[in-house]
Parts: C-alpha cells; structure tokens; sequence
C-alpha cells in the first residue's frame, strides 16, 4: 500500500509531509475535553479567514472554562455580506473588538492544550486552526478529536439534514442556531449529551466502524469502502510537474475512486494538479494550455499537490 487511509487517515507514501498532521477522530463520549467552534469569513483554510473563536472546557462533565473571542488580521479584515448576514459579525466589531490574530491563535492552543477535541463538523475547524498555529509556529494542532456530526448521522441515518440546528430542533434544546463560537460550543455539548443518554454500545460500534480504512491502490477497492463526497469521482484529471506522488500509484487511485488520469489538458479536463513549486511557473505547458482553455469558457480547476492532497484526507475523514 502507497496510498491508503487508516483509521480515517489518508497516508501518501513520498508527499506524507504535504499533508496536516492532524489528530484521529476517536467516536466516543467523554467526560474531560475541549469542545470549539470558530465563525470564519468561508469555507477554505487557503483564502478565508477566522472570525471569531469559542471554546468550553468540560471536566468531568462540567464546564469550567470559556473562551471566546473575535480576531483581527493586520491587513485584511473584511467581512462577506452574507456572513454578516449569518452571524451578525462585521469587519466593525472585528477591528473595534478583536485582539490580533497572533495573540489569539496562542491563547487558544494554550486553552486546548492537549485535550480531546469535540465540534461540529470539526475537521472543518480543525484546518483553519491548525493552519494558523502553523503559521504563528505554535506547538502542532494534531489532537485527537470526535465530531459529533459523525454522531448525528449514525442516530438520524434516515434524515436528509443533520446540521447543528436540526440535531437541536429534534432534540427539543432550540430553534434557532446563534453562529458564534461560543454560544455554539455551548449547543453542542447539549447535543452531545442528548446523544450521550440515547446511544446504544452497538450503535456507538457502528458509528466506529464508519470510519474510513481502504487502499486506494489495491485491486479490488470497494465502492462502499469509498462512502459519500468522493472528490475524485467522474473527474479528469491530469498529472503535472513535479508530483512527489508517485504517479502509477496516483494514476492507481484515481481510477479506483471513479477518475480518469489523461496525458494532456483539454476542455473536458476538470482538475491540473501540478507539483507545490510549478504551480506559478510560467514555462508549464499543461499551465499554459489550461490557462487559455479557461479563457475560451473551460471549468478547469488549477490545484497544486498539497491542495489536492488536503481535498483527499478531508474527503478521508468525511
């Protein structure tokens, strides 16, 4: 195995290294952990910011900690209309209200510590908070964690929705959702602690068992085995640069999960993944071509390695 995922994990024998060494979800009720939310300005680590943090610290069962609070970049504070319309938070309150995003990145990871970590659709948190730590040098994000989405699913496995909100509505503890950190921390620990009187052993077994293990470049991968949002799936892609992948391999696994590998970009082509140091080059044939194919109205996505290879073990982790 070169390419596989392990307890959730995606490993990439050669370009491990491109990846966050985040933690493993560990389904699981617990009595001692950190529950978090952050508000942000969308959905990608590589071009939105955080808004906003909030966590609880929970002993025992009980809280005994809080920390909220909004952050402020140097340059860019700016917040899209519709999250304002969402959360109520504007670049106003940011720059009037925040502390600079240095000071609030370490405060947080020293209020984490080394708690198991619980949210929402938590891999989603994880990403901006572990890129961030990174980039102030902070102590690696790579707890352990349980997402309690994961839960949702496995008790409401015939429900179209299980949003935060829906899990609230269904269980009687509110209506409406506040988008802020800390006020959402503090929803869901009432969910989870809905879902915590409720579950069965078998159940929780069951929701374990939904963690992803497959090797993506065996030969017999089973679509099951792929489960839901595969990134790949009726793709074409081409290979381009510098891969650190190794490309049979790569070409082995995008098969299997539903892609089609070509030698050379075309209209129909829908993602160029190039190697992380070819992506700006300007003598990159593949580039060049996807770049003009784009301009004559082709939906090619340009992704760099590293970017890919976060689309998979975010897909891994799903």
């Amino acid at each position: 195995m070169s390419i596989y995922v392990k307890n959730g994990i995606l490993h990439v024998t050669g370009a491990q290294d491109k990846l966050r060494q985040k933690g493993q979800e560990t389904p699981d009720f617990l009595s001692n952990y950190t529950m978090l939310d952050i508000e942000t300005t969308g959905l990608s680590p590589y071009r939105d910011r955080i808004t906003e943090l909030g966590a609880v610290k929970v002993r025992n069962g009980q809280i005994v900690d809080q920390y909220t609070n909004l952050i402020k970049f140097p340059k860019n504070n700016k917040v899209p209309a519709f999250i304002t319309k969402l959360n109520g938070i504007t670049e106003e309150q940011i720059v009037n209200e925040g502390i600079p995003a240095e000071q609030a990145i370490k405060e947080f990871r020293e209020f984490i510590d080394d708690d198991i970590i619980i949210g929402y659709n938590v891999n989603f948190d994880l990403n901006f908070l572990y890129d961030l730590s990174q980039k102030y040098k902070l102590p690696i994000l790579n707890n352990d964690y349980v997402d309690v989405l994961r839960l949702a699913r496995a008790y409401y496995p015939r429900e179209r929705h299980n949003r935060l909100i829906d899990c609230m509505q269904r269980a009687g503890i509110a209506q409406v959702e506040e988008h802020h950190g800390l006020a959402d921390s503090l929803d869901t620990i009432k969910v989870y602690n809905d879902f915590s009187a409720h579950f069965t052993d078998d159940l929780l077994e069951a929701t374990r068992n939904k963690i992803k293990n497959v090797d993506l470049t065996g030969d017999d991968v089973d679509y099951i085995d792929l489960g839901f949002r595969n990134p790949v799936q009726n793709k074409n892609i081409v290979l381009s640069g510098h891969i650190h992948m190794d490309e049979q391999d790569a070409d082995k696994m995008i098969g299997n999960m539903g892609g089609k590998v070509e030698d050379k970009v075309n209209p129909m082509t829908n993602y160029l993944i190039m190697g992380d140091h070819d992506f700006f080059r300007k003598d990159n044939e593949d580039l060049n071509t996807a770049r003009d194919l784009i301009k004559d109205g082709a939906k090619i996505k340009r992704l760099s390695e590293s970017f890919f290879l976060g689309m998979l073990d975010d897909w891994a982790r799903s």
